[in-house]
């Protein structure tokens, strides 16, 4: 069996400047799983916290991926609440309002914002070595 101490994975913050059609974003971004510290895997996975949103901002450019992904938002409320975001698929906006899971299959564009409120987005892509550079088009 392999060392299992390489799949304890440690957690950095980083700036979403470090991606294609990304700037750094509101809030701070947690990197859990991507090509720097879990280069085996299939698994790109960060997670954004943010407080007290009171405006949109915009941060990426609308982008397609080679693979599915998830984006799974989550208000600081008991029953996950408190969150309201914009998510443009394809050439539409949803505002929703958490808890949601918003699933991406390949190829469609989309992107987010978000509105009001305090809360977590999860990423979740599937892509090789888990470099999510790669699949961005």
């Amino acid at each position: 069996m392999e060392n299992p101490e390489k799949f304890i994975l440690n957690v950095e913050a980083r700036s979403a400047e470090e991606l294609i059609k990304h700037t750094k974003g509101p809030g701070t971004r947690f990197v859990f799983s991507d090509h720097n510290n879990n280069p085996d895997t299939s698994i790109y996975v960060i997670m954004r916290a943010v407080e007290n949103v009171d405006h949109p901002e915009m941060h990426i450019e609308p982008h397609t991926h080679e693979f599915e992904s998830l984006f799974i938002f989550r208000g600081n409320n008991p029953d996950l609440t408190g969150l309201e975001v914009d998510v443009l698929l394809g050439d539409r906006w949803h505002n929703i309002q958490s808890p949601k899971t918003i699933r991406i299959p390949p190829g469609l564009s989309h992107n987010y914002r978000f509105v009001k409120g305090s809360g977590e987005y999860w990423n979740i892509v599937l892509t090789p070595g888990g470099e999510y550079n790669k699949t961005v088009k």
